[in-house]
């Protein structure tokens, strides 16, 4: 039901005058944004740990159509159950990390509000989907009420939906994670060619734009395909770089700083209580120790990704200046 938004009759949709109030404000809001593997995974399991917010799980992607009726109609325990069963037959972990797959793991807004198609380059907030991601506050805010902060993430929409994201919500603060786009490539390109290879079982459940490129073995194999090519690292490489170019853009016309908060992730890996101090302090909550230590997989960098981020070093120099980042490529 995630994939298609049609005005088909749902099952949630008798209890939408509940919601509605909700939808104008819906508490708190604190956005997580980064590139695709930059650290914004771990950090939104360790806020969403922490007790200290409100967060989209893998139980409410999956039945966001059904969310209120299963807590008002008691069908909620039962179905939670289930579905739990599903996952655990599927899988232990979420297959591209360490992240344990179960009903209570946090993702991404995406997945609810997007179109069904693979999502990577292109924002998944827009003007047709914003009406979505409102319900979906809005819910959150009925079920969970609102006195934590909710915590949303969705790596398509860094940067280029924060103008929108802004505007529809204009208290909600936003922490931006950076790390060097050399390792972020190196990670992408990884994780990418792994999940067109086999089919990630995780994801296979959780994910209807995923499903849909295993559905299509033609268009996957292509898909596959074009990431062992030169081309398709460059292809990684240039969304990387404009969304890095984006956000300093956006970061110096950003006129409230209490609203922006910038951490690089390598920082939070070399000292987490440091790094979690601040986030705190920018959100007003009191955080206890994260619960897990990052694990960067450092590994040695494949020829193809040291060569095509060698070629566009110069392109990166004001970000990797900015954020005090080494501009030498590893030999």
């Amino acid at each position: 039901m995630n994939a298609v938004h049609a005005a088909s009759t749902v099952p949630d949709d008798a209890y939408r005058a509940e919601w509605l109030d909700f939808e104008a404000d819906p508490g708190p809001l604190v956005f997580l944004l980064g590139c695709q593997r930059s650290g914004t995974t771990w950090l939104h399991l360790q806020l969403a740990r922490s007790g200290a917010f409100r967060f989209l799980s893998a139980w409410d992607v999956q039945n966001f159509d059904t969310l209120v009726h299963a807590r008002r109609s008691g069908s909620e325990g039962p179905q939670r159950e289930a579905f739990a069963r599903t996952l655990h037959a599927a899988a232990q972990t979420r297959g591209i990390d360490t992240i344990p797959a179960d009903v209570d793991t946090p993702e991404e807004y995406g997945l609810v509000i997007g179109d069904g198609t693979l999502r990577y380059d292109r924002p998944d907030t827009n003007a047709a989907t914003l009406p979505r991601l409102r319900t979906l506050c809005a819910k959150k805010a009925l079920l969970d009420g609102r006195a934590r902060p909710l915590l949303l993430k969705s790596p398509p929409d860094h940067p280029d939906a924060v103008p929108l994201l802004r505007s529809a919500w204009p208290t909600a603060r936003f922490i931006a994670i950076q790390r060097h786009p050399l390792r972020t490539l190196q990670s992408q390109v990884l994780a990418w060619r792994a999940l067109a290879l086999r089919r990630n079982p995780y994801l296979g459940v959780v994910d209807a734009g995923y499903r849909a490129l295993f559905d299509d073995s033609a268009r996957r194999m292509q898909f596959g395909l074009h990431l062992h090519s030169r081309a398709g690292v460059e292809w990684l490489a240039r969304c990387i770089l404009r969304a890095h170019t984006s956000f300093m853009r956006m970061q110096d016309e950003w006129r409230d700083a209490s609203k922006l908060l910038v951490l690089r992730y390598e920082d939070l890996c070399a000292d987490q209580p440091a790094g979690f101090a601040r986030i705190a302090r920018f959100v007003g909550a009191t955080l206890p120790p994260p619960a897990q230590a990052p694990a960067p997989r450092e590994i040695g960098l494949l020829p193809e990704v040291r060569d095509v981020f060698a070629a566009h070093r110069a392109a990166f120099a004001p970000y990797l200046q900015r954020f005090e980042y080494d501009e030498e490529v590893p030999a």
